[in-house]
């Protein structure tokens, strides 16, 4: 018997179409996907000085990269090549300072539609402590609808 008439067993790397489409900003400001799964994926930022706004914290516009970042890349772990994740709108609320040398983002898929997708995001300090929460809508994409 097939393994798909036996069920595919087959364990599916969800991380691999997310890690396909890294941009060159996760490099230059030194984050990462660290982690993830079925509609789910966490993104790693290591604070250094470019990171940093004028008075010395991670700037806000850093957070927001890192949330849309999560987000969609949790869709991502859902769509298949060829389709492509677009933020339609993000809602972003600061609730501590940040405090460490690791920011972690983790992304989840909490709606998948056809074309419409809701997805939240919280990011955690050093101390496991949520510093901020997020949520996106996205719109699916095909490469043939762009």
């Amino acid at each position: 018997m097939s393994p798909a008439a036996e069920g595919d067993a087959t364990e599916r790397d969800w991380l691999a179409y997310p890690r396909s489409l890294i941009a060159p900003i996760y490099g230059h400001l030194g984050f990462d996907i660290t982690d993830g799964g079925e509609g789910w994926i966490e993104i790693t930022l290591n604070v250094t000085e470019i990171v940093l706004n004028a008075d010395g914290v991670v700037h806000g516009g850093v957070w927001l990269v890192i949330a849309d970042s999560a987000m969609g890349g949790a869709l991502r772990t859902l769509l298949v090549p060829g389709e492509r994740a677009v933020t339609g709108q993000i809602d972003f609320r600061w609730l501590r300072p940040f405090q460490g040398d690791v920011l972690r983002a983790i992304g989840r898929v909490a709606r998948r539609g056809r074309m419409l997708n809701h997805c939240t995001v919280e990011l955690v300090d050093g101390h496991n402590r949520v510093v901020g929460t997020g949520s996106a809508t996205f719109v699916v994409v095909t490469d043939d609808s762009a």
